[in-house]
């Protein structure tokens, strides 16, 4: 007994003839009578009275439709399953990334790739760069977005991009209209930072004592994100990177190329010894197309690596 014998049996019940049948199934009329004639030697009784001419189901026959109609409802789920897996419409994701990424333009992205795929279930982590090496190193994860430089082994890894930070102002600023700004141009303002327990905060830092510029250092925040937020409410000037300005563009607030430059440099990781799915694969051109859109958005020029 096969799966296709079972399928002309159910075909038969259902169009009430052996013509009907092969209509259904697209086989000819002689096709659909060796099935049923070997499904019926395999269960050793009659599937079909056909005393009188025509075909009628037996008693028997009418017991196994209902058992073959169910086992045909799995069938067919499992049919549609595979057709969205191979499409990609269907499976699961666990992406980890950093704040700058997770709070703001991952989302969005998310909220694009859903709209082809509303059936893949998505998990977005916020983490450290640091924990977010571990996570892949430890195959937990499908995607990982973090800072360069890694620190670990045990997993691949692509670059997504290297952009230059940007210069945050509230809308109307002085400063606002600029084609770029340069530390003495911030010397007398509110400026807004990271704390000092991040790297990036280091990294600034060394860029103002260079240029022998003393900032006025009001207020310190974890997160870009936060920064960009009093940036809108006009409580001074910050340097965040590209991805985070772009949440907040309609927020009251204009990002401007700094010089000099301070790389905003991001991998993509993966674990390394298991292939990307479909979806992540999938997940992995809108993600670019998404960074696109954002970096195409500024008049400077950007150096990305195609994933």
């Amino acid at each position: 007994m096969n799966i296709r014998q079972l399928e002309a049996f159910r075909a038969t019940i259902v169009a009430g003839t052996v013509s009907g049948a092969a209509s259904l199934m697209g086989l000819s009329q002689p096709a659909v009578s060796r099935l049923i004639d070997q499904l019926e030697r395999n269960l050793n009784f009659s599937l079909f009275d056909r005393s009188k001419g025509r075909l009628v189901p037996t008693p028997e026959a009418h017991l196994l439709y209902e058992e073959v109609e169910r086992t045909f409802i799995s069938v067919d789920k499992i049919r549609e399953i595979a057709t969205d897996i191979h499409a990609a419409r269907a499976g699961y994701l666990h992406i980890a990334a950093l704040p700058a990424m997770a709070l703001g333009f991952l989302p969005r992205v998310i909220e694009e790739f859903k709209k082809d795929h509303p059936k893949v279930a998505i998990s977005l982590t916020i983490q450290t760069s640091a924990k977010i090496e571990e996570a892949a190193a430890a195959q937990q994860i499908d995607i990982g977005l973090a800072e360069f430089p890694f620190q670990r082994s045990g997993f691949e890894t692509d670059e997504f991009c290297r952009t230059p930070d940007v210069l945050v102002v509230p809308e109307g600023h002085r400063l606002a209209e600029r084609k770029q700004a340069r530390p003495k141009d911030v010397a007398d303002l509110p400026f807004i930072s990271l704390t000092r327990n991040n790297v990036g905060r280091h990294l600034v830092d060394q860029i103002f004592r260079k240029a022998d510029v003393k900032r006025q250092l009001t207020i310190e925040a974890h997160y870009s994100a936060v920064i960009c937020s009093f940036v809108g409410l006009g409580l001074g000037v910050g340097l965040v990177d590209p991805f985070t300005a772009a949440d907040f563009k309609d927020r009251g607030v204009v990002a401007i190329p700094f010089r000099p430059a301070m790389d905003f440099n991001i991998g993509i990781l993966y674990p390394a010894h298991r292939p990307l799915s479909r979806v992540a694969r999938t997940f992995l051109g809108t993600l670019r197309s998404c960074r696109n859109e954002v970096l195409g958005e500024r008049a400077s020029p950007v150096s990305c690596t195609e994933i």
